[in-house]
């Protein structure tokens, strides 16, 4: 047995290659109902948001195959990248990979070298299953609705069944724990979350729009019930946000049977690819690097996979679900114009301040009802882009009636009480159509942003912006295209706008793939960009406010690359001119002798690929007669790869060859011992650079690489500043433009 199971974790953690990253750490018991065991778990989320549990087996001497394959099949339910096995003295990993099935391994890969497409590895196998059992309790829970109203009402029929869904599933979790419903005392905590995470929000002080019959809703949970969870299902230990993607799958397969009008439907985009973005990821560590526990503000929360994903991050030291929902009580304030979504964010809030304590005591003591209201005020109905004046100012008495169930303003006071700090977050990445004219007179009326075709997400944009609260608005990159640019710049010019966030999109990826965030604080006069480029490093600078352009798109191009620019083109000649013309191609060279030593070029979508050795590259652009040891190392420098990506992105009509001809190459002054000297250490940093890649390609131990990694770093940076120096380059344009770039792509090969 292990003395100490907590710092096993931590050490754990630091064979992971994760220390400094931990977000939060939960402890929780696995009963593994079957096999008569309980197994404390240990759920670590790390900063960007993804999640590994450690399970500790230290108390027994050697577990059996069938416990080990159900500890593998609750790693996939829950969504986590990997899970650790602690066991004595030996600790075990497994990956949770999308396109194998997970294995146990006594050597521990560094989580952070794992590649991963999103923060939960969602397994197909589980995903495929989830989907068939909901479509399953879809058809179950309909046909008693036809059986009772017909098939008339089709908004009708779609709310009904998807509460009874919502009910049925929360009841399923509880029962696959041992908990039996129907013996469940009707006033307990249970009881009132399993009412409030499934029954159809109300709108405004309204009751809500279709009250269910009870004795039907009875029989269809009742049904529902008696239908078996499939295997590999455990759906008490399915991740919240997998649920809530899974209902979302459900509802966009029922409305694509029973509809061809997609206007009320999302539109391509994606929140599930938001997760995956180098965006997220930077605007999520920037938050958690933030003090306190702030108020989480959502003006459109769609189906609140969001916020899900924001309060993993947030977690308090509560004792108990009743302590976990009060604080989501008091901190989370969402709406959303759809009933469906906003039922989906209570189910998910639910099952979030349950977080697996399912039979805490708690939760079967008597409810107080003051947090379920509370609860329900805050996570409501309602479009923040209407208020009640459209009704009354635009709309005729008919129309405005109307109006309210098709608009759903939301009150005008709705956020006023707010506590401080508040953060406002938020990716409204629907689009609704609003042709009505009125509309239109109102939009143009109250937003600065307003065009005849913008989409509904700039609206909202909009409307965080102008609250008083710190905001990061996600939107994809193209809806802040030239399209739709224009009025919104406008907007932006005199607005809380502090910082936009791009991730670049090259020709070959499809715009919609990508994401920027806009964030909003105190007025100042520029504002920051940060862009990510398609090899995923990042370049930070600042625009003056009144710099930005109100016309010809965005142009947040960095002022002082052309600065760079001038300093690159000065007092050097191009690559052909430098080679004396010695620039060939693999036909030039097909018939010839290929002894000696040769320089192969190549354009990927990296930057430019050096490659030196005894053979040239087939598929490369231009090939070079060597050996020359500056000329490789220059080429390879942060310097020149930055300066090869800007003028590829900026003429992509050139082909590679012509681009890597032109290259700006410094012509060593062989009388200037400093350049001499430059010269002399670039080639010896070279051949040391060669030889700890190799070593690092044999290196074992995550220490090892670590260790070579930074020695690898430090070469680097010394051969920028050589090369940085050779074009006289001040020390602050290194510092913002070259550095950060993010390494060399040179391989040697002799």
């Amino acid at each position: 047995m292990i003395p100490d199971i907590h710092q096993d974790c931590i050490q754990v953690i630091r064979k992971a290659g994760f220390l400094d990253n931990i977000c939060s750490l939960r402890k929780r018991n696995l009963i593994i109902k079957d096999y008569n065991h309980s197994i404390s778990c240990f759920y670590v989320t790390l900063d960007d948001l993804r999640q590994v549990i450690i399970w500790d087996c230290s108390k027994e001497s050697d577990i059996s195959d069938e416990i080990k394959k159900e500890l593998i099949i609750h790693l996939k339910n829950t969504g986590a990248c990997a899970g650790y096995r602690i066991i004595s003295s030996t600790i075990s990993q497994v990956i949770n990979g999308q396109t194998r099935d997970p294995e146990y391994s006594n050597i521990i890969e560094p989580l952070p070298e794992l590649i991963q497409t999103g923060i939960l590895c969602e397994s197909a196998d589980i995903s495929e299953s989830l989907d068939t059992y909901l479509d399953a309790l879809h058809r179950t829970l309909s046909g008693v609705f036809y059986r009772t109203y017909g098939e008339s009402d089709r908004e009708r029929r779609e709310l009904l069944v998807l509460s009874g869904i919502l009910e049925t599933v929360t009841k399923k979790i509880f029962e696959s724990s041992g908990i039996d419903f129907y013996t469940v005392p009707e006033h307990s905590w249970i009881s009132y979350l399993v009412k409030c995470g499934s029954a159809i929000p109300g709108y405004l002080k309204d009751k809500p729009p279709y009250l269910p019959d009870p004795v039907t809703h009875s029989m269809m949970v009742r049904e529902g019930c008696s239908l078996p969870v499939p295997e590999p299902i455990r759906i008490y230990l399915i991740d919240p946000v997998i649920l809530v993607r899974a209902f979302s799958r459900l509802i966009t397969r029922v409305r694509d049977r029973n509809t061809r009008k997609k206007d009320y439907i999302a539109s391509n985009c994606d929140i599930s690819s938001l997760i995956s973005s180098p965006v997220f990821f930077h605007v999520i560590r920037y938050i958690n690097e933030s003090e306190g526990t702030p108020v989480v503000i959502d003006p459109q929360s769609g189906n609140g996979e969001l916020l899900l994903l924001l309060l993993r991050s947030h977690t308090g030291k509560e004792d108990s679900p009743r302590d976990r929902f009060s604080r989501i009580a008091d901190t989370v304030f969402c709406s959303d114009p759809s009933f469906s979504s906003v039922l989906l964010t209570r189910f998910g809030l639910i099952l979030h301040a349950i977080d697996g304590d399912l039979r805490h005591p708690d939760l079967f003591q008597l409810c107080e009802k003051e947090q379920l209201d509370m609860f329900r005020s805050h996570i409501r109905v309602g479009n923040i882009l209407f208020s009640k004046e459209i009704a009354n100012e635009y709309l005729s008495v008919h129309e405005a009636q109307a109006a309210v169930h098709s608009l759903r303003p939301s009150d005008e006071d709705w956020l006023e009480n707010i506590p401080r700090p508040a953060m406002l977050i938020t990716a409204p990445c629907r689009q609704k159509a609003m042709k009505d004219p009125e509309v239109h007179q109102y939009l143009c009326k109250h937003f600065s942003s307003y065009s005849y075709d913008a989409m509904t997400a700039l609206y909202t944009a909009e409307y965080a912006i102008r609250m008083q609260h710190r905001s990061f608005i996600f939107l994809p990159s193209a809806w802040l295209s030239d399209m739709h640019a224009g009025p919104f710049r406008k907007m932006i010019r005199r607005s809380r706008v502090t910082q936009i966030i791009l991730d670049e999109h090259p020709s070959e990826r499809d715009l919609s793939d990508t994401w920027s965030c806009i964030c909003a604080g105190n007025i100042s006069s520029s504002i920051g960009i940060t862009r990510f480029t398609n090899n995923g490093c990042m370049v930070s600078y600042h625009l003056n406010r009144d710099d930005l352009p109100k016309e010809d798109g965005w142009n947040l191009e960095d002022p002082l690359e052309s600065v760079v620019l001038s300093y690159l083109l000065k007092d050097s000649v191009s690559l052909s001119e430098y080679c004396l013309g010695a620039l060939y191609t693999p036909e030039d060279l097909s018939e010839h002798n290929h002894d000696g030593c040769w320089i192969s070029l190549k354009d990927t979508s990296d930057g430019l690929l050096i490659t030196a050795g005894d053979t040239y590259e087939n598929a490369a652009d231009i090939i070079i007669k060597g050996p020359d040891e500056y000329l490789e190392g220059l080429l390879g420098s942060s310097l020149i790869r930055w300066y090869y990506r800007y003028i590829s992105k900026n003429q992509p009509s050139l082909h590679p060859e012509q681009l890597i001809a032109a290259i700006p190459f410094h012509q060593p002054d062989w009388y200037s011992p400093e350049e001499m000297e430059h010269v002399r250490q670039i080639t010896k940093s070279l051949h040391r650079l060669t030889f700890l890649k190799q070593r690092r390609e044999c290196a074992r131990s995550f220490h090892d690489k670590e260790r070579i990694r930074k020695k690898i770093q430090q070469i680097e940076e010394e051969i920028n500043k050589g090369v940085c120096s050779l074009y006289q380059i001040p020390k602050t344009l290194q510092d913002r433009l070259v550095i950060r770039d993010g390494g060399m792509i040179h391989h040697f090969l002799r």
